[in-house]
């Protein structure tokens, strides 16, 4: 099985290092030594000549080359705050960065500060509550490894270097949402370094939680510390791989057609991804639930029959499954961006034949949906605004040369035109588009975009922390 991200790719795997007491259960990845100023007070700056400068800012996208002047390496709040300090006495615009998976770049900037909260990757698990408190630092696959372990689990992505911090800002939907929420939905609690430097907690300022969840990152302040309520973890987890090969438009609508009708059956506990790369449709579907739901069961049937092949996995443990989704851990070239949120094929249908057209014609070019729906669509207090929407679109595009990438971007740039053409106007912030004009109330709807500007104007009038698609203060 393959991640989105490494759906042309094979992936290797990593390791993490654990740590327990008697009182709550600890994960610590500790800053590496290096030839650099050692931190002091919680930070190390470094400048683009320190040898360990690279590595902090490397980033997912391989094709972002935005250089920072100062990358802030901080293993603490204090260190945040020192940061900060120094950002504000030297006027310099600050970006934010954990995992370094922003798409358009966005944890990075050009002659500013970024504010690396990496190295905070402690956890500490409640074994009574099951509560899990993490570091902003924290990668997915640790966090999992880290809870499964003690037979826990917290809904989110599944690549295994995505940062819980950002992923969990911008919604945070995976395989397990439709059964258990959004990530954000289970955030209880966030501690934030505004843009003066002062320590935030949400426990005091509620509307700080109200916009961690979901109203994106990067906007007003650096987040130091999540907490979660976590899961019991599943019992098992199966998996199919349906296959239809050398389609034309035709077939290819018949089986999206197919598609759309047949996942509005299927059960919470299962989750369904439909992918077009070429002339070949991939269908996904996974459960944690019975492998004989009758909505999962006439799923498959009515797959088999627009398919050429089928294969299947499980039921097997969530540990071993997870693996395989977990894609590459090095940097990859491509492009992706939210393709939009449906209701159903009519939200979409007038874009298909233009879609079609480019991912059969351009090599390297991908489109994809995935369900959402189930536990996705109950109201949860929080600033992400898209509950209403059962589906979700991607375009993606990977290469490896730099003249190849030129025909992607530009294909890219068509298929979004096809859509909007369509009249689809609702995007996921984590997959964000630096052509989308519209942004603010795309990503959170004009309603929470205004309540976002007016904890920007709170936490950071000045606008010191900013990206290009960042909130902007009130007018």
């Amino acid at each position: 099985m393959q991640t989105r991200r490494s759906f042309l790719r094979t992936s290797l795997a990593a390791t993490t290092a654990i740590l327990a007491d008697v009182s709550s259960i600890v994960a610590k990845e500790r800053a590496a030594k290096s030839a650099s100023d050692a931190y002091v007070d919680g930070v190390k700056f470094l400048t683009p000549e320190a040898p360990d400068y690279a590595i902090a800012r490397q980033v997912f996208n391989a094709g972002i080359v935005t250089q920072p002047k100062i990358i802030a390496s901080c293993i603490s709040e204090t260190g945040v705050q020192h940061a900060l300090d120094r950002a504000n006495a030297e006027n310099w615009p600050v970006a934010v960065k954990a995992g370094g998976h922003s798409f358009e770049g966005f944890c990075l900037n050009d002659d500013g500060l970024v504010v690396s909260v990496s190295p905070m990757r402690e956890m500490q698990l409640d074994p009574k509550t099951g509560i899990l408190t993490a570091g902003a630092g924290c990668r997915l696959e640790e966090v999992n490894k880290f809870l499964l372990a003690r037979g826990r689990f917290l809904p989110a992505g599944s690549c295994r270097t995505v940062g819980l911090a950002g992923l969990t800002l911008g919604g945070g939907y995976g395989m397990f949402a439709r059964k258990w929420g959004l990530t954000c939905d289970h955030l209880r609690r966030v501690k934030m370094v505004d843009g003066s430097g002062i320590i935030r907690d949400s426990n005091e300022e509620p509307d700080l939680l109200w916009s961690a969840r979901g109203g994106g990152n990067g906007h007003f302040g650096v987040i130091t510390e999540l907490t979660f309520n976590t899961r019991v973890a599943p019992a098992q987890f199966s998996s199919w791989k349906f296959r239809a090969y050398k389609l034309d438009p035709k077939r290819a609508a018949a089986l999206l057609e197919t598609w759309f009708d047949a996942t509005s059956e299927l059960p919470d506990e299962a989750f369904s991804a439909w992918i077009m790369n070429g002339s070949q449709v991939t269908v996904v579907v996974i459960t944690i639930g019975s492998r004989d739901q009758k909505g999962l069961v006439d799923f498959r049937r009515r797959l088999a029959r627009l398919t050429n092949k089928m294969t299947s996995g499980g039921p097997t443990s969530l540990t071993r499954a997870l693996s395989w989704y977990y894609g590459e851990d090095a940097p990859v070239y491509f492009k992706n961006a939210s393709a939009g949120y449906y209701k159903g094929i009519e939200n979409i249908r007038s874009a298909l034949p233009g879609i079609f057209e480019e991912v059969l014609t351009v090599p390297g070019l991908i489109f994809q949906i995935n369900t959402l729906g189930g536990a996705i669509s109950r109201d949860v207090e929080g600033a992400y605004p898209h509950r209403a929407f059962p589906y979700l679109g991607e375009s993606q595009a990977y290469w490896e040369s730099a003249s190849h990438a030129a025909v992607l971007r530009e294909a890219i740039g068509r298929m979004r035109n096809h859509i909007a053409q369509a009249g689809v106007t609702s995007h996921y912030a984590n997959y964000p588009d630096l052509a989308f004009a519209e942004w603010p109330t795309a990503y959170y709807g004009a309603e929470n975009y205004a309540r976002l500007q007016q904890l920007k104007q709170r936490y950071d009038p000045g606008n010191r922390i900013h990206h290009p698609q960042s909130v902007q203060p009130p007018v």
